[in-house]
């Protein structure tokens, strides 16, 4: 299979990077051409703010479907909100007044498998869009304290630890974490707290602390929060980035077919696969048009990628997005930077099909039991130094048969072995 296909979605993840810094609203097929850029720029459009937008919408085959322009009157929305489709919410983020832009619009960001108007079922839509006017939602990010080392940024999907002070704009105190003497923690970017909190929080350092004004459209908008936040209330926080406590991988299908679980990639599976990929810091990598063979599960290998590929299927390609906790260990000694954030865009190009249960299963009555799996350890030669190493051995024993006893009746069953149906699609 060619690697440069897998190149060519660079192309389109660059055109997407004008208004999106992360990659966490990636979706394959979504494209922003900027065809008008004004010269004077005083101010980019965030969430919260309120859109004054000209329009005319389009199917792919030419067909105009609805258009402002016929009706003499722009459409007004809040941006980032869930007041439009969400591919127009990406679509129009960080534009300037003045400013157009052709929107393409893949099913999965518009109106999916419904039929809206004239608009057909599983329809890619085209916008061609002109932003009239912006008015600013007032929401304000301000660095208070910025530490001297700064090894690594938060980011979609980190589990963090933060203090916090929150307050009126008057000053007046309506919470405080640190009255508490307890941390606030939770998963950014997965809407655990308000969007204007999930904002602030992004791309920062431990230690760092910052100043958030977060409008009512970003907080608790008309209904406010019991009888402590008030309908149509701004309020400040200061927020305290204690400590990012872990990441977690999160990857996205790009595109390719389905198959079933018996062909797809499982733990102990040896695969070919082509990949490309870059660090925070835009160290970049890649397999070259050379396949590179994996053992799925292999020591050697980089554990972003042995999660990342599970469940995938020959000709699927995926985009992961690896935490420095899974940016352990390497590719087949290909020097992929470790303990730091990883972009890998992968294609899965073969698999061969190990079948490691029916080799430990001794007894064949297809189920593992601890002996057995004790048994294989001890024999295997890829684990000859277990044998001198009564600590490796039980770590060893915990990963293959402790850690997949799912229903804790200490005995394996296949699927609990291979963790069928358990592999975990979390989309970027």
């Amino acid at each position: 299979m060619n690697s440069r296909v897998i190149y060519s979605l660079l192309v389109v993840w660059q055109v997407m990077a004008i208004v999106a810094d992360d990659l966490d609203g990636f979706v394959p097929g979504f494209r922003i051409d900027q065809v008008f850029i004004p010269s004077d720029c005083t101010h980019r459009a965030r969430e919260g703010d309120y859109m004054y937008q000209q329009y005319t919408g389009y199917l792919e085959d030419g067909t105009k479907f609805d258009s402002s322009y016929d009706r003499g009157n722009t459409y007004n929305f809040h941006l980032g909100v869930g007041e439009v489709i969400r591919g127009m919410d990406m679509g129009m983020k960080g534009m300037c007044k003045g400013e157009k832009r052709k929107i393409t619009i893949p099913p999965e960001l518009g109106y999916g498998d419904d039929a809206v108007g004239s608009i057909p079922p599983g329809s890619t839509l085209i916008f061609e869009v002109e932003l009239a006017d912006v008015e600013s939602s007032g929401y304000k990010m301000e660095l208070l304290h910025m530490p001297e080392n700064c090894t690594r940024r938060s980011a979609a999907g980190d589990f963090i630890r933060e203090h916090y002070n929150g307050t009126f704009l008057d000053g007046s105190p309506f919470d405080s974490s640190y009255d508490r003497n307890q941390t606030y923690d939770f998963t950014l970017g997965e809407r655990q707290v308000i969007k204007g909190v999930d904002m602030g929080l992004m791309n920062m350092c431990e230690g760092e602390r910052r100043r958030l004004t977060v409008p009512p459209i970003l907080a608790y908008g008309d209904g406010g929060y019991g009888d402590i936040i008030p309908p149509h209330t701004t309020i400040v926080f200061e927020a305290e980035l204690v400590e990012i406590v872990n990441g977690k991988l999160r990857w996205y299908k790009v595109d390719g077919p389905e198959c079933s679980s018996e062909e797809a990639v499982y733990f102990y599976d040896t695969i070919s696969i082509l990949y490309n990929g870059f660090t925070e810091s835009k160290l970049e990598f890649s397999s070259g048009e050379n396949e590179t063979t994996v053992y799925v599960g292999g020591e050697d290998v980089l554990y972003g990628l042995t999660e990342g590929v599970i469940g995938m299927c020959i000709g699927e390609r995926r985009r992961l997005r690896i935490p420095p906790e899974l940016a352990v260990a390497d590719i087949n000694g290909a020097g992929i930077p470790q303990h730091t954030r990883i972009t890998l865009d992968v294609e899965l190009v073969d698999v061969q099909k190990q079948d490691v249960f029916k080799v430990i299963d001794a007894n064949g009555d297809k189920y593992l039991s601890m002996e057995e799996v004790e048994q294989w350890l001890k024999s295997n030669p890829e684990f000859a130094d277990l044998a001198e190493n009564e600590e490796m051995l039980e770590n060893y024993k915990a990963k293959y048969f402790t850690g997949k006893d799912v229903d804790k009746n200490n005995w394996v069953s296949r699927n609990e072995f291979y963790g069928y149906n358990t592999a975990a699609h979390d989309e970027l």
